[in-house]
């Protein structure tokens, strides 16, 4: 069954508990697009006051989450204090420049300012920095036409729930956690279980609209997405799980429990798509050796060029679900039975 994303939105999610992040997208280059590298000036710090103008129910969602929570937490916890010893830093992870990349949301007053924690994970991170595109977003009168609006919006750096594989690629650019030192020397796990369509159903769904005039009046109800939108979600995110993995990859310079995991994650996401059948255009990308992943440090240009690869197919599996019809359909028996965290209802 084909999806049009013209009737058919489902929001996806204000990013992976752990980490998600980032700001203007729109470049497909990874070092251009990097969540990891952020504009704090770009930030609005009133987001809750903004957002739930229009979006109350999804800012209560988000209250409820651990990546609201974060803020007020993780900083706290003696693990968190214990990875920074380790590493040979002091102070607190909120200030943290390595830690504050994906567990909280920072602003500046203006660009290259002194950035400030002002929130854990938080609805820009995901969407992007708001202000150049908020006002845009906000002008139903100024611009009233709906597909328009949200065109010039995305022009402007927000990152919409129709491209799935751009708005996703924030959850895994942290959910992979990857920082070579921060793995072997912190001794920080070495990526999460994250899967999108478990992750993006559960506790962080907050999918109040969709275009029924009566529900986006409304917003009652935290719309699951269809059967045919997870199995959607779940090939995307098997091909971003493989492309972030090996750029995780790309950044091993040594032995260590880094480059095992990541040589792990890519090996699990390369079998799940082979799986599915009909991704040859991803898996031929992937460096091989002796029919299985490569793995290697210091092999940093093999393994970018082969995530980029991955990336330039995968972003049309969305736009062009006939061609990759036979994993789509395979992904139907995969779908996961339960969610992760507690849906806000």
């Amino acid at each position: 069954m084909m999806i049009d994303w013209k009737k058919t939105k489902t929001t996806l999610m204000r990013g992976a508990a752990v980490c998600v992040l980032g700001i203007a997208m729109s470049a497909l280059t990874a070092r251009a697009d990097s969540i990891l590298n952020y504009e704090p000036h770009k930030v609005i710090p009133d987001e809750k006051a903004k957002c739930e103008q229009c979006h109350e129910n999804a800012v209560l969602a988000w209250e409820e989450s651990t990546h609201k929570k974060t803020y007020d937490e993780l900083h706290l916890r003696d693990e968190a204090k214990a990875v920074l010893t380790r590493l040979g830093k002091k102070g607190s992870i909120r200030r943290n420049k390595e830690c504050v990349q994906c567990h909280y949301t920072q602003t500046a007053t203006e660009a290259g300012g002194r950035p400030k924690t002002v929130m854990g994970v938080s609805c820009q991170r995901c969407h992007g920095g708001a202000v150049d595109w908020l006002d845009v977003h906000q002008d139903t009168e100024g611009i009233p036409d709906r597909a328009e609006r949200k065109a010039k919006a995305a022009s402007l750096g927000q990152r919409l729930t129709d491209d799935i594989y751009t708005l996703a690629m924030n959850c895994f650019q942290c959910h992979t956690v990857p920082k070579e030192e921060l793995v072997n020397k912190g001794e920080h796990p070495a990526g999460s279980d994250f899967e999108l369509v478990a992750w993006s159903q559960g506790e962080v769904r907050h999918n109040f609209l969709n275009d029924d005039p009566k529900a986006r009046a409304e917003q009652d109800t935290n719309h699951e997405a269809s059967a045919e939108e997870k199995q959607i979600f779940y090939v995307v995110g098997k091909a971003l799980d493989l492309e972030f993995a090996l750029r995780g990859l790309a950044s091993a310079t040594t032995e260590g429990t880094y480059l095992t995991a990541m040589g792990e994650r890519a090996q699990k996401a390369y079998d799940a798509l082979k799986e599915l059948g009909g991704m040859d255009s991803v898996l031929s990308q992937v460096p091989m050796d002796g029919g299985k992943v490569k793995v290697a440090s210091g092999n940093k240009a093999e393994y970018e060029a082969a995530a980029d690869g991955i990336r330039k197919v995968a972003k049309t599996i969305e736009s062009n679900q006939a061609k990759f019809s036979t994993a789509l359909s395979a992904a139907a028996s995969k779908l996961p039975s339960a969610y992760h965290g507690e849906v806000y209802e």
